[in-house]
């Protein structure tokens, strides 16, 4: 039996979506317009309003897109039957792995992600951030109770770690010799096992 055509109307909405990503990557969100959207997608001002009533409603549908694809990845890659280290290697990787795949709605989405203030974010975004870090702050909970990680302050371990992640977009190149989950590989090592040698610390 042959698959159902996709209607036209959901691929005029991915092309919006898509198009609005990248301009907002690119441009910033104050920066792109409704007209600019219409144009870059293809379609007219009247249709686009048809599927959206403004623009931020645009950006809401592409953060929280963003935002539940990251927290199911990475909720999926988690290992059970694993040690606090390894699944906080799994965590980054994974985290740096679907950064890379989703590139432009991971830049757009960003902002409001991780910086708005708590007036600004909608609640699903609040409760998809928090579940996040939850995850995170769960894994090194453990970590510290099995005697794995050396953490007196949890949280800002776990800020730390996600900073770190969230801020590659500002740098990092797709085209270049390492991908993200290499380099998030290496964070983690820098992580684990310090920077300084072993023996010449204080």
């Amino acid at each position: 039996m042959r698959g159902k055509m996709r209607e036209p109307s959901a691929d005029k909405v991915t092309a919006i979506l898509e198009t609005a990503a990248e301009l907002f990557a690119s441009r910033g969100y104050e920066a792109t317009s409704m007209r600019d959207i219409a144009q870059g997608a293809g379609v007219s001002k009247s249709l686009l309003y048809h599927h959206f009533t403004d623009k931020y409603q645009i950006f809401t549908r592409i953060t929280s897109q963003s935002g539940l694809g990251l927290n199911e990845a990475v909720a999926r890659a988690l290992p059970k039957d694993a040690t606090a280290s390894e699944q906080l290697e799994v965590f980054m990787r994974t985290t740096a792995t679907f950064f890379e795949e989703n590139r432009l709605s991971w830049i757009s989405a960003s902002q409001e992600f991780w910086t708005s203030n708590e007036a600004q974010m909608s609640l699903q975004m609040k409760l998809r951030r928090d579940s996040f870090e939850h995850m995170l702050r769960r894994i090194l909970e453990d970590g510290v109770k099995r005697g794995e990680f050396q953490v007196s302050d949890v949280r800002l371990a776990g800020r730390m770690i996600l900073s770190s992640l969230n801020w590659m977009y500002r740098w990092y190149n797709p085209a270049g010799s390492r991908d993200a989950a290499e380099i998030a590989g290496e964070y983690y090592r820098m992580i684990a096992f310090g920077i300084t040698p072993r023996g010449e610390a204080d």
